[in-house]
Formats: C-alpha cells, structure tokens, sequence
C-alpha cells in the first residue's frame, strides 16, 4: 500500500507578485471611511447603523464597500431585536386553541413553544456570520490583528506589579 497524501512538491507555494494587496501586508485596495447610510433601512436598522458605523469608524475598520453587508447586518440585528422583543411580551410559551375532527373549536388549549424562538435563533446565526463576516466578534478581532484598547498596567495587575518590582531587585544586584 502507497503512502497517502499528495507527491512531494505537488502543492509548492508560488511567490506573490509585487503588485498584489497580499504583498502589501495588511493594505487595503478600498476606499476607507464610513459608507453612506441605505435610505431603505427602517427606523431600527437605522439606529443599529448609526451606532455599529460609529464604533467601527472609530476604530478604523469600515471600508465603503463593506456598505452591503452592513446594511444587511444592520437589518438581521433590528429583525432579532423586534422578535426578541414580541417573545418576550408573549412569553416563552403560547397557548393554541384546539379544534375537533370538523374544525369546530373545542374550548381547550395546548401548550406550545413561541414560533419565533426557532426564527430567532435562525438570526441570532445570521447576525453572529455577519458580525464575523464585519470583524465585530473579540474573535475576528483578534485574528485581525487589533490591538486591546489598554494594555493592563502595574496599578491594575498584581502580576505585572510582582514582575517590575522583581526585575528591579535583580537591576539592584
């Protein structure tokens, strides 16, 4: 039996051309800066909008093109919030009127799951991909490369503390 895999020196790595924004490590081709504001977006993705281009501004993230995708995501977060927000007013539980074999109603209820709890965590993964997709997880970010705000400090970390009074003492000797 042969040996799996591919042949050696099947798959060799290719240089990348100077050109390219790969060899420009990290550089985007896009246009940076906060993209105009959809005028399809209703009330509440509008707020989501507002508040996600802000944040993402400020931190240097948002490129025009993300336009798209932002407004969709902007969309799935308003959509989960007002879903959130009718199932929590009806209540995890609903109550259906049970009808008999001629479709006449009986008087008596069963009790059932909220529809919406399966729409809802339907957009909770489309807002979670999205969110991914926009670098707006601590996991996108970190796999962006982004910096902490504030790295800790001696005041705020006992350790750190614990460590520069060490290396003091050793500076001493």
């Amino acid at each position: 039996m042969g040996a799996r895999g591919p042949k050696p020196g099947q798959y060799s790595m290719r240089m990348t051309p100077k050109g390219s924004p790969a060899a420009n490590k990290g550089a985007s081709r896009y246009k940076s800066g906060a993209p105009d504001r959809p005028k399809h977006l209703g009330k509440a993705a509008r707020k989501v909008w507002d508040r996600t281009v802000k944040e993402m501004d400020a931190a240097g993230a948002l490129a025009v093109a993300d336009r798209d995708v932002l407004a969709v995501y902007c969309v799935a977060v308003a959509d989960l919030e007002a879903l959130s927000a009718e199932i929590e007013r009806d209540g995890l539980m609903i109550d259906i009127p049970t009808f008999d074999r001629n479709g006449r109603p009986t008087g008596a209820t069963n009790r059932k799951p909220h529809p919406g709890l399966k729409w809802r965590a339907d957009l909770m993964n489309k807002v979670r991909q999205y969110a991914e997709t926009l670098g707006l997880t601590p996991a996108a970010r970190s796999r962006a490369g982004a910096a902490p705000e504030a790295a800790p400090t001696a005041a705020t970390n006992k350790i750190i503390a614990l460590r520069d009074r060490i290396a003091a003492l050793r500076a001493d000797d």
